[in-house]
């Protein structure tokens, strides 16, 4: 067994009423290791008296485990415990709250460490005090002393003296009351009076205001605007999906108009060039029941010395009775003049048709401006625009004719 310090002999001040319970003091106030392993020394020294006598305190008050005003723990022993393992269970039950009071965690945990596990009093007394002989310095005995009796002190509300040993009481001490003796908190506390809070009638607060009343606007909002989104998100899902006006534009305009595409540099015009005459087809843009030719390219732009797909659309009078209609598709040189008519074309009408169209090749031949045009021969004649290969910049070579067709 490691040695320990010894407390002090008990006096009649010791044992007298100028001291506090120990739940009273270990409520109010922390320990130090020092001064917890000091306390658990004394809980063994009392305890082992007691187990030589045969008088255990098996069943423990409050005030049966006191600490006087001069820093000793005393342990009032009553009655006669039944066997070791009672004393045992006591001990264990004193240790325990000293260590759950103590600021030091790893010295709290140590002492837990050595309660664990021990079923008789002469194995935890031996375990209990390797662990505290650490803490217990016989230079430093008689200050942890009066440590504690400045928290017995403290915890009773006595004024020390400079020497910060508490001097002796004049009056005779105020017995404690018994109603309050299992009670947790200072004698001089006094519950509040009046009504709790909780049960206090409380005006909202203005927050709460402001928040109820930004949630109505938004709700108003929602309610306002909820109609008109709904409106314009069924009408673009019934164009998209079920279209009933085929004239409206079913495309989405962008947010903002793209940038404007940067004009093409003309190309450059040799010396002695000059520009490509007109086009003259000889034929009106409508006769007859004929209201209109067009002539488009229908893959794309041509080009000279390629073949060259050419879409023709014929536009008839409505109340004409047209049963076909025959076209053909003449190329111009706009340097030379020359024309190289095409094949004829005849599409029949259906009755009560207003247009018809047809797919056409020309072959171009090579040049540097040509243009093409639609002719039609029954039931009258008719010429489209022509369409220019190239579309624009289109020059002769120097000294190269203009005719017209």
């Amino acid at each position: 067994m490691q040695p320990r310090s010894k407390p002090p002999d008990p006096t009649d001040d010791d044992a007298g009423g100028g001291g506090v319970t120990l739940r009273r003091l270990l409520t109010v106030a922390g320990l130090t290791p020092a001064q917890a392993a000091l306390l658990v020394s004394d809980v063994i020294h009392q305890l082992e008296p007691a187990g030589s006598q045969g008088r255990f305190p098996v069943r423990l008050e409050d005030r049966a485990v006191t600490v006087s005003d001069r820093g000793l723990l005393t342990i009032e022993c009553s009655g006669s415990a039944a066997s070791w393992h009672d004393a045992h269970e006591v001990a264990v039950g004193l240790l325990r709250d000293i260590a759950s009071t103590c600021r030091d965690a790893a010295f709290a945990d140590r002492l837990r460490e050595s309660i664990t596990g021990t079923t008789d009093l002469a194995g935890l007394t031996q375990r209990v005090c390797r662990v505290v002989a650490a803490e217990l310095d016989p230079a430093t005995g008689a200050r942890t002393r009066r440590q504690l009796a400045e928290l017995v002190s403290a915890t009773r509300g006595l004024v020390l003296s400079d020497d910060r040993v508490p001097k002796d009481h004049v009056t005779a001490p105020m017995p404690p009351p018994q109603a309050a003796e299992s009670s947790l908190a200072p004698s001089d506390w006094h519950p509040p009076a009046g009504r709790v809070w909780h049960r206090r009638s409380r005006r909202p607060s203005w927050r709460q205001g402001v928040l109820g009343v930004i949630s109505i606007l938004v709700l108003i909002g929602l309610l306002w605007t909820a109609p008109q989104a709904w409106s314009q998100l069924r009408r673009g899902w019934d164009a998209v999906l079920h279209p009933t006006d085929t004239s409206e534009q079913n495309q989405i305009r962008p947010v903002s108009p793209p940038p404007p595409a940067p004009e093409a540099a003309p190309p450059p015009t040799e010396p002695g060039a000059t520009g490509a005459g007109p086009v003259h087809t000889g034929l009106p843009s409508s006769a007859g029941p004929i209201t209109r030719v067009t002539a488009t390219f229908a893959n794309g732009e041509c080009a000279a010395g390629a073949p060259c797909t050419m879409r023709v659309d014929v536009h008839l009078d409505p109340g004409s009775n047209v049963g076909a209609v025959t076209w053909k598709l003449s190329v111009y040189d706009r340097c030379s003049g020359a024309v190289h008519p095409g094949a004829d074309v005849t599409m029949p009408v259906p009755p009560g048709g207003q247009e018809v169209y047809g797919i056409g090749t020309a072959v171009l031949p090579a040049g540097s401006a040509l243009a093409v045009a639609a002719l039609t021969s029954a039931p009258a004649g008719a010429a489209s625009e022509p369409a220019y290969v190239p579309a624009e910049n289109a020059t002769c070579p120097g000294g190269g004719p203009h005719a017209g067709g």
